[in-house]
């Protein structure tokens, strides 16, 4: 039985058991800050957890699921992975043990057919109820019932003692025996270590609410939430004792065994599996949207991509290789998740970028590291800088362990090994911070949403309305009323408030009672919920009704903004071409920014033809439309979609004829005419692949015009020419400037080549060689590199180390006479240590090397301590 039959028979049959097949969710969770990724099957249903039911209380998933705490235990044990699917069956206050228990058994034991003298069960200690269910109603013997603790059988594991508040429950784990083998244990069961049991499948039984203290009180509805690795799985029915020997990775397994061979190089077997499983996690990872790069989300990415070509490298592959990997990844994860196949060339060329940077990185970035380590220094800093090369430059420990061994010898490595390996795991600390979830997961902040009726957004068309207090908070605890000089959050049955979302910001305005009012200053949508937030005057009560009205001008001002992101959108597709895609944005009444896929700069030409492209529209007052339709319906029609965004079965479409149409919850305007004008601020990159382009409309737009044209008058006034002008008059002075530049400098080179005989006579000499160390004030690099050449001319066995300054600004020369470098000497090396002395940074070749800083001061303790290095590498 292959893994897509083993997730098509698990659907169906919950489907059968009145579940309702969902989709899985995006591994870049939607508003969601307990967590990186999507690490667990529960996190897309939330708000029904919270009792927000949305036409089911039942429900069954295969969902793509990312974690990063264990990345080390990849290839290792048989089962870690960094993506895998986890199945799962879920149900809202509906059913509870006696079903979950049940039909996991008949899903494992009639639909799949696993005997069930294989099964072994595991149940909290304090559950008899699971327990007698399993002993009398499933007929497990009891002798393969184990009882264990908070630890192994509560979730979240030892909330009870450790926290966090909130719903949690016992579970009940079902263990596959491949049968008793080495082990030593007379008393082995599900919670010994020796491999013998495989976990199959968590069944969580929510059915409490942890208080403070550590105190459990029953919750009204319990609900069930089931895990199990479909990995795990695929390999348990497959006979196989390790997931990477399943059909799910064999065939990329060969692949990379196929493509390492080709190149002439080997790698370990544990090697090829973490490739595997990391070129997998990536396809998936970029196909839901994450760009490689350096913080977040995108940090992971990349940092996986580097962990592959490093392995690849340290086996004498020298050319990019990983980005060949993701079709056939594509190929066997097609079936299930057919948007791979239009995302595939995309996919490849974001690795293929990283590659080349990595490859590249390396050539550059181990030399420095040599060079670093030959400086000598304590085996703390060296450790130090090993982990800063494997964090920040992307080196491996095989490469930074035997640079170490090769500089400073192998007795530095183990204390240094210690330092690093104490950096790395607070790394992973924090890692597994961002990768699990944090603290009640189903809290938001300082308010606590459960139980709370959803709120009725009809902001669409009403900017007031008349609505009812149902819930009121101040510092988070729930209350009957506010008063005047308190901060308070305030939720109504009904609100014309848009919340922040979608990178849209909240609306503003006020919520007006009998006795006192809210200034409205942040809006934000919990699991349905609105929060209203701001400071309160008078008297607010709840059960009251308000007049709720936003700031209409403000509004106006965010929707002209938010409806000309779409048509840059269309815009940058139509002169870039259709890679082009949404990776963020953020509209306020101020301005809009807008991050887009593009793998090079935008030109000048090509930021103004976008920009042209949306004020055409803007002239032509093309309608907008809004309209709800079928999600499918939706994606047939061509409308795009972000990445980020969690979608219903019912979307909004926002379109501007013949030039626009996306998915969007957000506020627009009823026609492009409305936007007024539309002008550019900037265009950058923001991270590999990714740029930002930001820009303002309206009065925005205006008031920018008005400036530049303000500055032009200015400018123009200044060189007493016409506007138009003004370019072609800055032209020529500029190359004026230039000239008199030149002419100024050769004047002072003059001036300071007069006095060179007089510096090199009184030069200190070292076994038959001048060392001339001199400051000159006022030179900048071009006019030491002048001098050093004057010097060199005039004196045949010489070193000199020059040094010059300008208004917050330093620079250091190093140069040596060729008979000095064929001797050893290496001026990159004297370079290297004389930089840090004044704070400055640079490189070279052995026969003249150059750096800079940003404080002069600094320069003449250089010359003091510079002799010695200088005296070493002439002696040497």
């Amino acid at each position: 039985m292959t893994g897509h039959e083993i997730r098509t028979k698990f659907l169906e049959f919950f489907a059968s058991k009145g579940h309702k097949i969902c989709a899985s969710d995006s591994l870049v969770p939607k508003d969601d800050p307990t967590v990186l990724f999507t690490s667990a099957g529960m996190q897309q249903f939330k708000p029904q957890f919270m009792g927000h039911l949305t036409g089911f209380a039942r429900a069954t998933t295969s969902q793509k699921c990312l974690r990063t705490d264990d990345l080390t235990e990849v290839g290792v044990t048989d089962f870690h992975h960094t993506m895998f699917e986890m199945l799962g069956n879920f149900s809202f206050g509906d059913y509870f043990k006696r079903e979950a228990i049940s039909w996991a058994w008949e899903f494992l034991t009639k639909v799949l057919g696993i005997p069930a003298d294989k099964l072994w069960v595991s149940v909290h200690k304090d559950d008899e109820e699971a327990y007698g269910i399993w002993l009398t109603e499933i007929k497990v013997p009891k002798d393969r019932i184990v009882k264990l603790g908070d630890k192994s059988n509560f979730w979240p594991s030892n909330a009870r003692l450790n926290g966090p508040n909130g719903p949690c429950g016992p579970c009940s784990e079902i263990f596959y025996d491949w049968g008793k083998a080495d082990c030593q244990n007379p008393q082995c069961d599900p919670d010994c270590s020796c491999g013998r049991f495989c976990e199959v499948w968590n069944l969580v039984f929510t059915q409490y609410n942890r208080k403070d203290g550590g105190a459990l009180e029953p919750l009204p509805a319990k609900n069930i939430d089931t895990g199990m690795g479909l990995e795990r799985l695929t390999a348990v029915m497959q006979g196989k004792h390790n997931n990477f020997d399943s059909d799910l990775f064999q065939p990329i397994i060969k692949v990379v065994e196929r493509a390492v061979a080709a190149e002439g190089a080997k790698i370990a077997l544990r090697e090829t599996r973490v490739i595997a499983d990391h070129v997998r996690a990536v396809t998936f990872g970029i196909s839901d949207g994450v760009i490689p790069s350096n913080e977040g989300r995108g940090y992971v990415m990349r940092r996986l991509i580097v962990d592959m070509v490093n392995i690849l490298i340290q086996a004498g592959v020298k050319k990019p290789l990983v980005h060949g990997l993701v079709p056939v990844v594509v190929d066997v994860m097609k079936g299930p998740y057919p948007e791979l196949v239009g995302k595939q060339a995309e996919i490849a060329e974001t690795v293929l970028r990283i590659e080349e940077a990595v490859i590249r990185l390396n050539a550059q970035k181990l030399p420095e590291l040599l060079a670093e380590l030959k400086k000598g220094m304590p085996s703390e800093e060296v450790g130090e800088i090993m982990f800063r090369y494997r964090d920040t430059h992307g080196l491996s420990y095989d490469q930074v362990s035997s640079a170490v061994t090769k500089i400073c010898g192998a007795g530095a490595l183990p204390k240094a090994k210690d330092i690093y390996e104490a950096l790395l795991e607070e790394q992973k600390t924090r890692s597994r911070q961002a990768s699990k979830m944090q603290g009640d997961v189903f809290l938001s902040g300082d308010v606590d949403v459960k139980g709370i009726a959803r709120t009725a957004f009809v902001g669409y068309d009403q900017p007031s309305l008349e609505a009812c207090v149902i819930a009121l908070f101040v510092d988070g605890q729930k209350v009957a009323e506010a008063r005047e000089g308190q901060r308070a959050v305030v939720v109504l049955d009904k609100t014309p408030f848009y919340p922040e979302q979608g990178g849209q910001i909240a609306d503003t305005g006020l919520l007006r009672g009998k006795a006192g009012s809210l200034d409205v200053q942040g809006v934000r949508k919990v699991n349905d919920v609105i929060l209203h937030q701001g400071p309160v005057s008078g008297v607010l009560k709840a059960g009251e009704f308000v007049k709720a009205a936003i700031d209409g001008e403000r509004r106006m001002a965010i929707m002209r903004n938010h409806t000309a992101t779409h048509l840059l959108q269309a815009a940058l597709r139509q002169v870039l071409g259709p890679h082009v895609k949404q990776q963020g944005s953020s509209v306020d009444e101020n301005r809009l920014r807008f991050d887009f896929t593009h793998p090079k700069a935008v030109t000048r030409e090509e930021v103004r033809a976008a920009g042209d492209i949306v004020n055409a529209l803007v002239r032509r007052a093309v309608p907008v439309s809004k309209k709800e339709m079928p999600i499918e319906e939706a994606k047939q029609s061509g409308a795009l979609s972000f990445f980020a965004e969690k979608y219903g079965e019912t979307v909004r479409v926002v379109s501007v004829a013949e030039a626009s149409s996306e998915f969007c919850g957000g506020t627009h305007l009823d026609n492009t005419g409305q936007i007024g004008l539309f002008r550019i601020l900037s265009e950058g990159a923001v991270a590999q692949g990714v740029r930002r382009i930001e820009a303002v409309t309206g009065t925005g737009a205006v008031a920018l015009v008005r400036s530049r044209e303000e500055v032009l008058e200015r400018a123009a006034q200044s060189l007493k020419v016409a506007p138009e002008e003004v370019a072609d008059r800055i032209d020529m002075q500029s190359r004026r400037i230039k000239d008199l530049q030149k002419e100024l400098g050769q004047v002072r080179f003059d001036a300071m080549r007069s006095g060179l005989p007089a510096i090199v006579d009184a030069a200190e000499e070292i076994s038959g060689a001048k060392f001339v160390a001199h400051l000159f004030e006022g030179a900048d690099m071009e006019m030491l590199r002048k001098i050093s050449d004057a010097i060199r001319q005039k004196c045949p066995r010489v070193l000199l180390v020059l040094g010059g300054t300008g208004e917050g600004s330093s620079a250091v020369i190093v140069a040596a006479s060729d008979d000095l470098v064929k001797g050893g000497v290496n001026c990159g090396t004297v370079i290297k240590t004389a930089a840090p002395l004044f704070g400055g940074s640079g490189g070279g070749r052995p026969n003249m090397a150059q750096a800079g800083g940003q404080d002069p001061a600094r320069l003449v303790t250089m010359f003091r301590d510079v002799s010695r290095v200088v005296r070493e590498a002439i002696e040497r």
